[in-house]
């Protein structure tokens, strides 16, 4: 069977010389960005001027019509030197910025008021605004952090998902049982959260109406929806980036668990799409309006001539598992067969994607 056209074959791609780059993301000090880190180790060496930036603090200032971006700095390894009362406040040395030579990477937007701040959505509305190439954008993002607007995108470009309610209020749990029709144990999740985070295994109706009533008392605006729980053994994360398939891993259920994200112990695995997976997979990124992201599914039982259940599409994609596995992903152009190449780096191939100015959005 032949591969979609989609891209199908890359002819000699328009190649300019290396752009600056900024990454933008939010992390902690239990939480240190590791993919933040990589990436600005790979774009050293491709020779991009990078700055791997800190949202917290950050700012963007002017001087003698030229702009720059301002940032705590952020340590090797992701960790950020965050401000100390004791210490003198130390920033980054200013970092120039221009529409017409800089990528601008935004990670770890987060939820206003609960994971993030408006402001930076505001930052990123207003680099768009100003003309330079956001990926993702604040809409991407927007989409991609809310769960439940995933889950609406989805059915309104007829994504196949596993059947999903909306619990609407505190004591709406035996409603939205009735409307999921399914058997238990179901998943619970919060509306917002990533890493597997706020994701429960709900065995019965009377554990499934306590958990929404505590939820709830911790935050009466919480959005909880319920889903079925498709029997799989692994989930299957495909990276996208400029419209093109550049890295796919099976991750199998974590022993004792029913999670199986990387960053909850996960061992990535390599995996092999069949066409309708990619075909899918394509169409859930740009439903999205996503430049660079990870879509995530469950395979159907027949992968030949069943479509994959989607589960989201993840706006920030962590690269450090998918990066161990470099043999893993499909050489461009994109095909099926694995080819062993240990040197192989997909988030070198991330960064030489924006190489060509065509791929650049806002351009």
């Amino acid at each position: 069977m032949k591969a979609p056209k989609f891209k199908e074959f890359i002819s000699e791609e328009k190649v300019e010389e290396p752009y600056r780059l900024v990454i933008l993301s939010h992390d902690d000090a239990d939480d240190p960005n590791k993919t933040g880190d990589l990436i600005r180790e790979k774009a050293k060496a491709l020779g991009i001027k990078v700055l791997l930036a800190e949202f917290i603090g950050a700012f963007v200032s002017e001087e003698n019509d030229k702009l720059y971006m301002n940032s705590f700095p952020v340590e090797k390894g992701g960790a950020v030197a965050e401000p100390d009362p004791k210490k003198d406040i130390v920033y980054d040395k200013p970092f120039e910025i221009d529409a017409k030579n800089t990528v601008i990477m935004i990670r770890g937007l987060g939820t206003p008021g609960v994971s993030g701040n408006r402001s930076w959505y505001a930052m990123t509305k207003d680099l768009e605004y100003r003309g330079f190439a956001v990926i993702n954008s604040a809409e991407c993002h927007d989409i991609c952090s809310d769960k439940w607007m995933n889950q609406i995108v989805f059915e309104r470009n007829k994504i196949d998902t596993p059947k999903t309610v909306r619990v609407l209020h505190s004591e709406g749990s035996e409603k939205a049982l009735e409307e999921l029709d399914s058997d238990f144990p179901i998943i619970l999740k919060t509306g917002s959260g990533s890493r597997g985070v706020g994701v429960i295994l709900v065995e019965s109706a009377a554990s499934c109406q306590s958990i929404v009533q505590l939820l709830y008392r911790e935050n009466e605006f919480i959005d909880i929806i319920l889903q079925e729980k498709l029997p799989t053994k692994y989930d299957v994360r495909v990276i996208i980036c400029g419209e093109e398939i550049i890295g796919v891993m099976k991750r199998p259920i974590i022993e004792g668990d029913f999670r199986s994200n990387v960053s909850q112990g996960s061992k990535p695995e390599i995996h092999e799409l069949t066409d309708l997976e990619i075909s899918e997979s394509l169409r859930a990124a740009k439903a999205v309006g996503g430049d660079w992201v990870g879509v995530d599914f469950i395979p159907a039982k027949d992968r030949e001539k069943g479509k994959p259940y989607f589960i989201e599409v993840n706006s920030t994609p962590g690269l450090v598992g998918i990066e161990a596995l470099g043999s893993s992903a499909p050489s461009r152009p994109i095909i099926k067969s694995v080819k062993s190449d240990k040197k192989r780096s997909i988030t070198t191939d991330i960064l030489k994607t924006y190489m060509n100015r065509d791929n650049w959005r806002n351009q």
